[in-house]
């Protein structure tokens, strides 16, 4: 269970145990640091609340059960994390254990068998591991070299080959011997079973199973002798103990080589291909593949003729919504000594591509103001119509220039872009929604949105809208300042509390002097000045004896105060009290040479003003009595014409004292006076 603020934090990170530090909570979801994957390299994971672990564990089950041909299409950083495309098991061995973990330490209650059932009535499928809680340790556990029963109590069955089962061999040259393996396993037929045929076509290396033989799991071996090509079908039976079951066999056999139907058939706008396949038929032999469509009279019109010594090759350029055929043979001076079946392809339309650059957007701003924006990329080709709808809702606002804001655009052409912001709120808190991206024909792009609003957050730097790869000086735009880096670079580390942060490396040094320094410095103002700077800090990887120091600046950058130096290990927040009025730009320096480096993340500033070390609550009026009567009035500090100067945080009063001068105050008051 997740709301949008915390489904957009969990982003694509994989799911863990967070025992590092953490980035997001709100008691349900966390998000952070994990040492999960590996215990001397951090990741970030997000964690559900020990209530729903195991629902979430046989969640996983059930996916990388019933999904696990799709395995090749895990190919991101963070799924890698999880997935082994190599793996039969699907789940890498840290996750398997821990959702392990997880299902015995949270067992199936009421809420998940009725979330199971439910969805069957739905769907007409049913989650296993709900069922049947322990089947996960057969697969995954303890148990995996003892057989599964759904129960004891039985009768004479087989499981493999299935009852609906028909087995089909695929495609086989007519001169050379054909034999295959038929699995047969079951339990209860305390006599054994007989096995038989009805083709003389085929023959079995086995006519009979003893119970063991059926209760382990026992290869039958299928072979064929054909008298010509074409297909051959036989009825494999196996009875015995009162029970009966029949398999269809199936065999083809091609008088030649034997090619098969083409695979990786992609019709998109970047790309127009397939792939033709065939049998390694005479290894070493050079193979000629001829690609040919058919006029109206149905006579071959040559599309390409290729050469290879492979078994596969792939077509390009083929048009769309269009029928091709191959065939491939072996050739000795001009002539084709062997050749093979053909083979029929069609290619279907461009497949449209509608897509948004980001999914994900998190916003930071201080009440009453709207957030930085953030810019969208839309890639639109090939779809129905060039037109594309973005909608919202309050307080988020969207913008094709970035001036003039709305809840609806309408965009044309292939890549059209637009901003989106959190259009600003009074109160204190997360706030969360949806940007809907839509064009004719195709499914809605959906961009979830989230903004903390916090008084606190006047300048909030999370280096994820920043890209620098090289260690080089460079200046990078930020979503909260244009930063000047020298020796460090913006990447995916371990300690990054989202997806990116900043790695600085040392100085370098020629005798006595710098030769390139370490720092990334602020070279756009902050405006306001600055009550209180945060910000984290750690060493990167295993480097120790890592210093660094952070200094501000009120002049441009001309000359800096240093705030503090540190000696920084495992990640962690520090905080500083500036207490400056104007512009000021912050600068952070690596204090080491060489690749004693360190990491920079989430640098965020007050407002000169802002009371510091206070909870952040979203209400900001006060109930007071006076004459016995209750008032609500908003807390603030106005100027002598009215004007409300600042809005106050919960647990600041305004009260005159005893001499009726005012101050604020914090704590509980028991009346506002007004005199």
């Amino acid at each position: 269970p997740a709301d949008a603020t915390a489904n957009g934090r969990k982003s694509n990170n994989p799911i863990g145990v967070v025992d590092k530090t953490v980035s997001y909570t709100n008691g349900v979801t966390k998000v952070g640091k994990s040492t999960s994957y590996r215990a001397d390299s951090l990741i970030t994971v997000w964690e559900p609340a020990d209530q729903w672990k195991g629902d979430f564990a046989r969640t996983y089950f059930y996916m990388a059960t019933c999904y696990s041909h799709m395995n090749s299409l895990w190919t991101t950083t963070e799924g890698l994390l999880t997935v082994d495309p190599n793996s039969p098991l699907l789940m890498r061995p840290w996750v398997y254990n821990l959702m392990l973990e997880w299902a015995e330490a949270d067992p199936r209650d009421e809420i998940e068998q009725q979330r199971c059932d439910a969805i069957y009535e739905i769907q007409g499928n049913r989650n296993p591991f709900v069922d049947f809680p322990e089947l996960c340790y057969y697969i995954w556990g303890d148990r995996t070299d003892e057989q599964f029963y759904c129960t004891e109590e039985h009768g004479a069955e087989i499981f493999v080959p299935a009852a609906s089962e028909e087995i089909d061999f695929g495609l086989w040259p007519l001169s050379r011997p054909f034999s295959a393996k038929v699995q047969v396993r079951g339990r209860g037929l305390g006599e054994g079973a007989t096995l038989a045929v009805t083709d003389e076509s085929f023959v079995l290396d086995k006519t009979s199973l003893s119970p063991d033989e059926i209760n382990e799991g026992t290869d039958i071996i299928v072979s064929v002798t054909p008298t010509e090509d074409g297909s051959y079908t036989t009825m494999l039976s196996l009875e015995g103990s009162g029970y009966m079951q029949q398999t269809p066999l199936t065999v083809s056999f091609v008088d030649g080589i034997p090619a098969y139907e083409a695979t990786d058939i992609v019709c998109a706008v970047s790309s127009r291909r397939f792939n033709a396949n065939w049998m390694n038929y005479e290894p070493g032999a050079t193979y000629t593949l001829n690609v040919y469509t058919k006029d109206a009279q149905g006579q071959p019109k040559t599309f390409g003729t290729y050469e290879t010594t492979d078994t596969t090759y792939q077509v390009k350029n083929v048009t769309p919504n269009t029928t091709y055929y191959y065939k491939v043979s072996i050739m000795e001076d001009g002539e084709a000594v062997v050749g093979s079946n053909e083979v029929k392809v069609e290619m279907p339309d461009v497949a449209p591509v509608f897509s948004v650059s980001i999914e994900d957007i998190a916003f930071t701003a201080t009440p009453g103001k709207p957030s930085a924006p953030t810019q969208i990329t839309v890639t639109a080709m090939a779809v129905p119509k060039y037109v594309t709808e973005v909608s919202t809702s309050r307080p988020f606002e969207v913008s094709s220039n970035g001036e003039s804001w709305s809840q609806e655009l309408t965009l044309t052409g292939t890549s059209p872009s637009f901003f989106v912001r959190f259009g600003g709120a009074y109160e204190e808190g997360d706030y969360a929604g949806e940007v809907i991206v839509s064009t004719e024909g195709l499914d809605d792009k959906i961009i979830s949105v989230s903004c903390n609003v916090d008084e606190t957050k006047s300048f909030f730097e999370d280096f994820e809208t920043g890209s620098k790869g090289a260690y080089a000086a460079a200046e990078v735009s930020c979503s909260a300042a244009t930063w000047e880096m020298s020796n460090a670079l913006i990447a995916a580390d371990d300690n990054a509390l989202d997806k990116k942060c900043v790695r600085m490396k040392g100085y370098v040094k020629s005798g006595q002097t710098i030769t390139t320094p370490a720092y990334i410095m602020m070279t756009t103002d902050k405006v306001n000045g600055c009550d209180s700077l945060w910000f984290y800090a750690g060493s990167y990887g295993n480097d120790t004896g890592v210093k660094m120091s952070v200094s501000y600046s009120v002049n441009g950058g001309q000359t800096w105060m240093k705030i503090a130096s540190l000696a920084v290990g495992e990640m962690q927040r520090y905080g500083f009290e500036i207490n400056r009025d104007g512009n000021i730009r912050i600068k952070f320096e690596n204090e080491n040479t060489g690749n004693k480096r360190v990491n920079i993340d989430n640098v965020q500033m007050s407002d000169w003003g802002d009371p510091v070390g206070l909870d952040i609550v979203q209400s900001s009026s006060q109930s007071s009595g006076a004459g016995g009567i209750e008032l609500k009035v908003p807390s603030g500090v106005y100027d002598l014409s009215g004007r409300k100067v600042k809005r106050l945080q919960k647990g600041l009063y305004i009260q005159a004292d005893k001499n009726g001068k005012w101050r604020v105050v914090n704590g509980q008051c028991s009346m506002f006076n007004v005199q």
